[in-house]
């Protein structure tokens, strides 16, 4: 007679509570599979189980079944990247410092322009709403 890992019972058991010290060395890896033992992504939306297609927990060490292989782009790379993307950041900046009085003096003579071609009659032309 087969072993029945789930007995006709009908008692759910359920993982409540993992705790992990903060400070503690991550060192191991939570997955789940269905029953066709595919990896399912641990997020809000895990389909529910049942005794007929369950889950499987496995705790795994860190690359345990592969090798890591070294970084694909080097750190040289990443940090050249990040430098020419900043000096671009930083010569926008320095243009625009530049270019802040003038914009100042634009701004000025066109409130100028619109406040020369309105002129007050002195009196309200429509009743105010208060």
């Amino acid at each position: 007679m087969p072993c029945d890992p789930f007995p006709e019972d009908d008692r759910v058991v359920a993982l409540r509570e993992v705790s992990i010290p903060p400070a503690a060395e991550i060192t191991v890896i939570i997955q789940i599979r269905n029953h066709r033992g595919c990896l399912i992504p641990l997020n809000s939306s895990i389909p529910v189980n049942s005794k007929h297609m369950p889950y499987v927990l496995e705790v795994a060490k860190i690359f345990q079944h592969v090798r890591p292989k070294p970084r694909t782009i080097p750190m040289t790379v990443i940090n050249k990247t990040m430098k020419t993307r900043l000096q671009t950041i930083d010569r926008r900046i320095q243009r625009l410092e530049d270019l802040l009085p003038q914009i100042k003096l634009r701004r000025d003579e066109k409130l100028s322009q619109v406040a020369e071609s309105h002129s007050w009659k002195g009196v309200l032309t429509r009743a105010p709403l208060w």
